[in-house]
């Protein structure tokens, strides 16, 4: 006889298990890393390292088998690399948000007190047997009365009241944490909390899910590579989302597409330049890009007809897409509840980055960080400056996040070089490019799963390349700064001369080190600015002059060339 499957938990006793399971966090904290710290019991304490990863591994059996918030809570951690130890955020990477599913009555009913209708007065058909069910909500595939193929999305009936619950207990484990002046020291608890709860409640809302999901479609019109379902709102709200059935080839379905005549290398690249657009051009992200929420659509052509081509068939196996080399696709895209905005600030800052990085200047990528507020107060730019260089000239590809296995040994002595600076990190990561970091990294896994030997920096240089040229136009924001700090700088550089000139111009300094110091910056400040100025006038000449096409045709345009050349041989001298 099979044994009978565990009864489902009131939220009662659903309740007393989270709150069990934060108490064994908050004692083992309290015990390892406060009494055990003390005078002679520090030699009987265990290694961090090996603790925290078995308490990560328990949280994570906790959470995939009480799910809620615990889950969502799980893959946030996963994302704070700049907070919380590798131990911890590389087990709950691993954490999949799948649970059983709700009785298809309960969701019904839902449904139907949602719309104040019948369930077969909404949909022709609706099977009671989801196609995924995770810790907040559940799909099911229906058919309208019009007879269009649709998937409806539906929050777990009863999930806001488990949320707060969840949220409330974690809020008090918070409470107690910021107790600790250890823990308290290095994170902003308070900070973590309220990001988290505001991700948590964002997607509680299909609402803003569907708008998020029509925003992402509008972003990538121009692009007929990519896809992502039509809202049907006359059968949506906060609690209910119907939208196009799109779940055609999963991207992790290789076999399957290739079959049909799509290369995966094309489908890598597809998805690697969706994601580089999203972040360097639209700066707004589909963060989740887990190979669940991402399809592959095969177009029809040369006359043949998609009509019978639809998910539910494909996946049942019933229908065959015959092959055809090169058979045209499309990338499809669900599931938006966890979307990103970057901020323009950030979306400026990351564009200098890739200025950085086509031109191999490592100045301008530690600007980058700086124009983003990325840096801790104090922070060495010269040895960070150098660091960076060294990365440049010893792994190309490892400021784009790819460092080869091949490449640890002369990465490992690059960090014992650096190992102070590397130890004191001095970044400060924002919480919207935390996502996007993560959103990065999931889609690195994604691509490397459909083409090992596919490389990511090679569909980033072009991008790059291209956000550049962009950036030099004549209509371009940045040109128009550059020019403006330009016309300006004579103004500026006069009184500084003035003041000197009249005794007035003063630099305090703490004693006669801080002075060399001090005096050295103050140099190579000098220095870097003239070199701008020269190598900045020369370039908007050049773009004037481009723009009517006298840039190689008259003497004028030799002329501001060999400025441009000396420039940048200055540039070099100085920089060496």
């Amino acid at each position: 006889m099979r044994p009978e499957a565990p009864r489902p938990l009131t939220n009662q006793q659903r309740a007393r298990a989270v709150r069990r399971l934060f108490l064994r966090i908050a004692l083992n904290i309290f015990f390892w890393d406060i009494v055990m710290t003390r005078g002679p019991l520090k030699r009987f304490r265990s290694p961090p390292a090996p603790r925290w990863a078995a308490l990560a591994r328990h949280y994570r059996r906790e959470a995939e088998r009480l799910g809620g918030v615990l889950i969502k809570l799980g893959q946030y951690v996963s994302a704070r690399v700049d907070l919380l130890p590798e131990e911890v955020t590389h087990v709950m990477a691993d954490l999949r948000d799948a649970v059983p599913p709700v009785p298809a009555a309960e969701i019904i009913a839902q449904i139907e007190a949602d719309f104040l209708l019948p369930i077969t007065g909404l949909y022709r058909s609706f099977e009671p047997v989801p196609i995924g069910a995770a810790s907040l909500g559940q799909a099911h595939r229906a058919v309208l009365p019009e007879g269009q193929p649709v998937v409806v999305k539906v929050l777990r009936p009863g999930i806001d009241a488990i949320v707060a619950s969840d949220l409330e207990i974690v809020g008090q484990f918070i409470r107690q944490l910021k107790r600790l002046e250890s823990i308290r020291r290095r994170v902003d608890l308070d900070l973590l909390a309220s990001e988290f709860t505001a991700v948590t409640y964002r997607e509680l809302d299909l609402v803003a899910e569907a708008r998020n999901c029509e925003r992402f479609a509008s972003e990538f019109a121009h692009d007929p590579a990519i896809h992502t379902p039509a809202i049907y709102w006359s059968r949506s709200g906060r609690r209910t989302l119907t939208m196009e059935d799109v779940s055609y080839f999963p991207i992790h379905d290789v076999l399957g597409y290739e079959a049909a005549g799509i290369d995966r290398r094309r489908v890598a690249s597809k998805l690697m330049d969706c994601y580089l657009d999203q972040v360097f051009r639209h700066g707004f992200v589909h963060a989740d890009p887990h190979p669940g929420n991402l399809f592959v659509r095969p177009l029809a052509v040369d006359g043949e007809s998609a009509a019978g081509w639809s998910p539910s068939s494909l996946a049942s196996g019933r229908v065959h897409v015959p092959h055809i080399t090169d058979r045209p696709f499309q990338v499809v895209f669900i599931d938006f509840g966890m979307a990103v905005q970057i901020p323009e600030r950030l979306r400026q800052s990351l564009t200098t980055y890739a200025t950085g990085m086509v031109t191999r200047d490592a100045y301008t990528i530690v600007q980058s960080y700086v124009e983003g507020d990325l840096l801790l107060p104090n922070t060495d730019l010269d040895e960070l400056e150098r660091m960076t260089a060294a990365l440049i000239n010893k792994f190309p590809h490892a400021l784009v996040g790819q460092v080869r296995k091949r490449d640890l040994t002369p990465f490992a002595e690059l960090s014992e070089e650096y190992q102070t600076l590397l130890y004191n990190s001095p970044m400060k990561m924002k919480a919207e490019l935390l996502f996007v970091f993560r959103a990065m990294g999931i889609c690195s896994g994604t691509v490397a799963g459909i083409d090992a030997a596919f490389d990511p920096a090679e569909r980033f240089m072009p991008l790059a390349q291209r956000l550049v040229a962009d950036e030099l136009k004549p209509d371009s924001d940045r040109l128009k700064r550059l020019v403006s700090a330009t016309v300006r700088l004579p103004m500026r550089l006069d009184n500084l001369l003035t003041m000197l000139e009249r005794g007035k111009l003063r630099i305090r300094t703490d004693g006669p080190e801080q002075r060399r110091d001090d005096i050295r910056q103050l140099t190579r400040a000098a220095n870097r600015l003239g070199v701008a100025v020269l190598a900045g006038s020369a370039m908007i000449c050049a773009v004037l002059l481009g723009r009517q096409g006298e840039i190689v045709t008259t003497p004028t345009g030799l002329a501001v060339l060999a400025i441009a050349v000396v420039a940048a041989g200055v540039l070099v001298s100085q920089r060496s």
